[in-house]
């Protein structure tokens, strides 16, 4: 999946064993196995570990976090709806940079990367084509 290459993600900050200690931290997928299952993930530092999909967060779509900030605006405080405002306004309107840099506003405050972000695998399981040949299936049924 070539489309993945370059995407920025964060590792989860809840991962319980990550050899390379990396929860919390930005980085850029580098390699992304055939079947989806293993991600190589570069980091500044020029180092790269390999995760699971499910080990991984991307930010959400600007329309899903759209609806989902207007339904909870009033239960977050000021700062983190201005930083989730801005985070939406970069996936909707911004520059491939911008979008990419909006992952990195997400780490703000642990509420704004909750709110903001949604694992890899869920986002990936959304864009799987329902008639997909049995062979390239996620899952026992393979």
């Amino acid at each position: 999946m070539e489309y993945l290459w370059g995407k920025p993600v964060v590792v989860h900050p809840h991962l319980l064993i990550d050899p390379a200690d990396r929860q919390g931290q930005l980085g850029t997928i580098s390699h992304v196995s055939y079947d989806n299952e293993i991600i190589e993930v570069s980091f500044p530092d020029g180092k790269q570990s390999l995760y699971a999909t499910d080990a991984l967060l991307v930010l959400k779509s600007h329309l899903e976090l759209f609806r989902d900030l207007m339904d909870a605006a009033k239960q977050m405080d000021a700062q983190q709806f201005k930083t989730l405002l801005r985070i939406n306004m970069a996936l909707e309107k911004g520059t491939q940079r911008q979008k990419d840099e909006a992952l990195g506003l997400a780490l703000d405050s642990e509420e704004v990367l909750r709110f903001a972000t949604v694992s890899l695998q869920s986002r990936l399981e959304l864009m799987l084509p329902k008639d997909m040949h049995p062979h390239w299936q996620k899952g026992p049924g393979r």
